[in-house]
Formats: C-alpha cells, structure tokens, sequence
C-alpha cells in the first residue's frame, strides 16, 4: 500500500497506515454503508439531495441517516424514508459512545456540547467505529462511485485548499500570518469576480491541503478511527467548543502523527472538494458554465459547504428552485438529475 500525494488521479493519493498486524489479520473493505447525521426537527430540502446521490451513485448497499427522535415528526421525513436504499436510524448517543473505547468518558465530554456540528464530530467517529462505512456530511451531492475507494484495512479522508490549516491561525511568525492574509485576500476576491473559480485554480497550489471530516470512512474498529476517539478525550476543556477543535482540526492533527504508518487513504481536493471554501460560492453564482468543467475527471462528490454564505439561500432551495436555475447555476444543474 504505497502512493503518491500529488494531484491527477485517483491512484495519486497519499496512504498513510495502521499497525502491520491489524493490516495483516483484519483485511476488511470499508463497508458498503453510508452514513449521514442529524441534529434538529426539521431536514431541509437541499439535505435530502445527498441522501438521494449517495444512494442512486455512491454504490452503497446501504445509506443510513442517523436522527434525532423529534425528526421523524418534520413533514419532509416520509419523503427521506421513500428514498430506495435509505433507513432511518433513531440516535441513542450514549449507547453509541459507550460502546467504543472510554466510552463512559466520551459520553461525558458529548454531555458538555451544545452545538450540533460539534455533537456530529463525535458521533460520526463513534459511528464509523462500530459499524464501518463511508460518513458523508449533508451538504453533499454524490457524483461517482465509492466502490474502489473502499480498500480493505484502509481508513478514507480527503483534502480541501485552506487558509488556516490547523496551527496557522494562531501563528507568531509575521511571515506565515503575512502568506495568509495574502491567501485570504485573493481567495475573497476570486469568491466575488464572476468565473473566479477558473482563476483560482491557477494559484490553488499555493494554498496549504488540509483534510476535512466531511468526508470520512473506514472498516469497523479500525484503529485510525480508534485513535481519534482517543484524541478527542485528550482535547482540553476549554478548548472543546472552539469551532472545529474536535472536527477538522482533530482530524488534522490524527492525520499528521499518523503519516508513514499504512492504513489510511488522504485523497486529492479534487476527488471531494472540487471547489474548496469560500471559492465553493461559485456553485450558487448565476451565470453559465459547463458542469463537466468544474468536476474533476476523479471527482466522487461535491461537498458544497452550507456553512459558506449560503445559509440563507437554504431554506428556499427546493424541485422548483432546481428546474428554474439549472440552465444558470452549477449548483442546480448538479443536482437537476436527482429530481
């Protein structure tokens, strides 16, 4: 299990690993599982897409959406367990964390989050370590199979172009704050220039790859998932409800000390982040621009950052929304087909 981390192909990825014993003895592929998680009463519309596009492209045997009780009353639920291929899955938070490794201390760090997005970054590992599978967050649109993605004994990430990988933000260094501001200000602009996204894939090396966890699978009990439960527990207190402290920014982290170990696929941006932060603007854009384009001939899925400026426009995309902007919106002719 050897690779390459330059972009290109899907064969040009890095492989970082896990213990050669466990390589050795537990050669299990990656379920054919996908798993989804939600915090609320109520499941927007433009949600249900990736629901839809993992079942009807992904190759899964089986998509799962993981739910709060009170979801099950929203008018739009029947229409989710309609979906050919979806089940519907009740959480039991604590049952599900108790059942991993320190779960009775991992129950208790879960008991001191209130935000949604930070209760899903625990759940999904516990998730993935119990049942294996691919956990995809909601604001994705399955493209392509997942089918060669899903290696035996090999956990599954994948890259974005970032400003402020992990430990950039808070840097003394005058140097890398100045590289980042200048990143972030051509990233700001290119967001806003109609077609900006063409230009921006000429600079697009020059900005650190970071993983992301919008995107996350392996086998059951693999110990790469293992290890991030265990470092989720060793995350300071006050540090717990910082904005990604326990989602991409742990993750970083598990990845980086993890490197030259086998075990542990990190794909190009492109193959799930074709258009990385803030640049991810474009897919809501009104304007022209052939979808094939925009899409990487390895490109499996499209995460298209509901956190990005597009949290109002949510609520208002739905079958209408889609038919009347598909011919004038990346995003809508993405997914007109699911309709």
């Amino acid at each position: 299990m050897t690779g390459n981390p330059a972009e290109g192909s899907l064969a040009k990825r890095m492989v970082l690993a896990a213990p050669m014993s466990y390589v050795a003895k537990r050669m299990t592929a990656t379920p054919a599982t996908a798993h989804f998680v939600w915090f609320g009463e109520d499941l927007p519309w433009v949600y249900g897409l990736a629901l839809r596009s993992a079942a009807r492209r992904g190759g899964f045997d089986r998509v799962v959406l993981h739910h709060e009780r009170v979801l099950s009353q929203s008018s739009g639920f029947a229409a989710l367990t309609e979906i050919p291929g979806v089940e519907t899955r009740v959480l039991d938070e604590a049952a599900l964390l108790e059942a991993c490794p320190d779960g009775p201390a991992l129950v208790d760090v879960y008991r001191e989050l209130s935000h949604p997005a930070a209760r899903s970054n625990l759940v999904r590992i516990a998730v993935l370590f119990g049942e294996g599978g691919v956990y995809l967050d909601t604001d994705t649109i399955t493209v392509r199979s997942f089918d060669d993605l899903r290696e035996p004994g090999v956990a599954l990430c994948g890259q974005e172009r970032v400003v402020y990988p992990a430990g950039v933000r808070g840097a003394r260094d005058p140097r890398v704050r100045a590289a980042a501001f200048v990143r972030r200000s051509a990233r700001a602009l290119l967001r806003e220039v109609p077609g900006g996204w063409r230009a921006f894939r000429h600079i697009e090396r020059y900005y650190p790859a970071a993983v992301n966890n919008a995107v996350l699978g392996a086998p059951p009990r693999h110990p790469f998932i293992s290890r991030l439960l265990g470092a989720a527990l060793e995350v300071p207190p006050e540090r717990r409800k910082v904005r990604f402290a326990l989602g991409t920014h742990l993750l970083q982290q598990v990845v980086e000390e993890w490197r030259g170990r086998p075990g542990l696929a990190v794909h190009v941006p492109a193959v799930f982040y074709p258009l990385g932060p803030e640049i991810s603007a474009h897919w809501f854009r009104i304007g022209t621009a052939p979808l094939d384009e925009v899409l990487r001939p390895e490109t499996r899925l499209v995460h298209w950052y509901a956190s990005v400026r597009t949290r109002d426009l949510v609520p208002r995309i739905d079958a209408h929304y889609v038919e009347a902007n598909a011919g004038r919106q990346l995003f809508s002719a993405l997914a007109r087909p699911l309709l």
